[in-house]
């Protein structure tokens, strides 16, 4: 009897350590699972965090470049209204030489001149009133252009009497001579350039009379460099 007393007593001892560990492995898998949820939950988070951190990012710079932006504009206008002020205008935007204005433009500041101010119909010499024009607008230019491009535009008209045979040729030109006096003026050659854009770049779509009358024009851009 308590030989077989004894044997039962052993078989419990031997059983216990193999119940304690299943019991502390199934804790142990409870343990990891949790642990599992809890790194797939970090990982999200981390992934939510990155993609706020980008937007920032990209926030941050849209932001930068707007207020780049902005501070350019600001500049480009008081330029603008110093370069009107000393042709003897107003901060409005008018100047008192006729058929001249200044605007803002993409690149810089831009002098407008209509055609007849400058040129005869389908002429690319400058007339009288034309030189007269320049002559008054060049002292300004100079002093504020670092570079300059001159722009031929005309209507849409077809050229039938003229020897320049296409509204293209005819505007460059007439930008070409723009420039030319302007060189002779004083502008370093090497800082001015000349292009001719005919018909296709017009102000006014319409085709009626003003509309033509607008679009036939000499721009001078006042290049920021």
């Amino acid at each position: 009897m308590l030989r077989t007393t004894t044997l039962l007593c052993l078989a419990a001892i031997v059983a216990l350590p193999a119940c304690v560990s299943q019991d502390a492995y199934r804790r142990a898998l409870t343990a990891n699972d949790k642990l599992q949820d809890e790194r797939e939950a970090l990982s999200a988070h981390v992934r939510e965090l990155t993609q706020q951190n980008e937007k920032l990012s990209r926030d941050v710079q849209r932001l930068g470049a707007n207020a780049a932006d902005a501070a350019w504009i600001d500049e480009q206008k008081k330029r603008l209204n110093e370069m009107i002020a000393r042709l003897g205008g107003t901060s409005g935007g008018s100047i008192d030489i006729e058929g001249v204005s200044v605007r803002e433009g993409g690149e810089g500041i831009i002098v407008q001149v209509q055609g007849e101010v400058l040129f005869a119909s389908g002429k690319a010499e400058l007339t009288s009133t034309g030189r007269k024009t320049l002559e008054q607008l060049a002292p300004a230019l100079l002093r504020e252009g670092k570079g300059l491009r001159v722009e031929g535009h005309t209507d849409n008209d077809p050229i039938v009497h003229s020897k320049w045979k296409t509204n293209l040729r005819l505007s460059s030109e007439r930008a070409l001579s723009v420039a030319e006096y302007l060189i002779g003026a004083g502008m370093n050659a090497e800082n001015i350039g000349v292009a001719g854009y005919g018909e296709h770049r017009p102000i006014d779509p319409g085709n009626d009379a003003a509309a033509k009358q607008a679009n036939r024009r000499v721009e001078i851009l006042i290049l920021d460099r």
